[in-house]
């Protein structure tokens, strides 16, 4: 009688062993990181990143950031490159004009990062509250957007 109701206690010990196992492999994510009660993040050696908003390894942020920043530069020179070489033609097969007597035009700038989100960031607020201008062109929402008395 008391060897069953040991073998009894022994087996209800394993199987509540092996579902609390189970219940930490449940938390753990797929980048191998677990979050605890307390919020803390726990990852394993071989955590690696690829799980943005939940719990994963110090850096992955970081590491996204600089690869969303060379996708970014690698972009803009494609894109330079495309209308250097779509300039030249047309250049090349037009006569040279006289100058204008206009103005001279502005000096174009590079944008730093921090300017590029930050006008990705203007330019989804705006389109937030102005759906039907994301098919206007550049020129047309600067013309729409700029106070009447700075328009040239």
């Amino acid at each position: 009688m008391t060897v069953s109701r040991n073998l009894v206690g022994v087996i209800l010990c394993v199987a509540l062993a092996l579902a609390a196992g189970r219940s930490r492999a449940a938390e753990r994510n797929a980048c191998g990181c677990t979050q605890t009660d307390s919020g803390a993040c726990i990852c394993d050696k071989k955590a690696t990143c690829g799980c943005p908003g939940q719990c994963e390894p110090r850096g992955c942020e970081a590491q996204r950031e600089r690869t969303f920043q060379r996708e970014l530069d690698a972009e803009t020179r494609k894109a330079r490159e495309a209308d250097r070489q779509h300039a030249t033609p047309k250049d090349e097969a037009s006569p040279k004009a006289a100058p204008a007597t206009t103005a001279a035009p502005r000096p174009v700038r590079d944008m730093t990062s921090l300017q590029q989100k930050e006008l990705v960031r203007l330019l989804d607020l705006y389109f937030a509250a102005h759906p039907d201008a994301r098919s206007a062109s550049a020129g047309n929402l600067r013309n729409q957007i700029q106070p009447p008395a700075n328009r040239r």
